[in-house]
């Protein structure tokens, strides 16, 4: 089996009401880059953001914009919070050999 990684690359994060608004991509020291449904990546600086939050129990990600930073991304609709699961490429029973 090959060596198996958390991989969060390619999430999609909806909105409060349930709309793919974002897609995970990468985390990086300038913020967290994320891709929108016309194919452009967004740098999204952390002092925009009030949470960047990693649930390994429940397998959830959760992004919190600040609301000062809201105006700054149309794209974000009226949505504060955008949300996403990731499905595991391996259901594990026990950590591979």
């Amino acid at each position: 089996m090959a060596r198996l990684r958390f991989d969060l690359d390619g999430i999609p994060l909806d909105d409060e009401e349930g709309r793919t608004t974002a897609i995970l991509r990468f985390r990086t020291t300038a913020g967290l880059v994320l891709a929108l449904p016309e194919s452009v990546d967004v740098t999204v600086p952390w002092g925009d953001l009030d949470d960047a939050s990693v649930d390994l129990s429940r397998g959830r990600i959760t992004v919190r914009f600040a609301e000062a930073a809201r105006a700054r991304y149309r794209w974000l609709g009226a949505a504060r919070v955008l949300a996403g699961a990731w499905t595991d490429r391996h259901v594990l029973e026990a950590p591979p050999r």
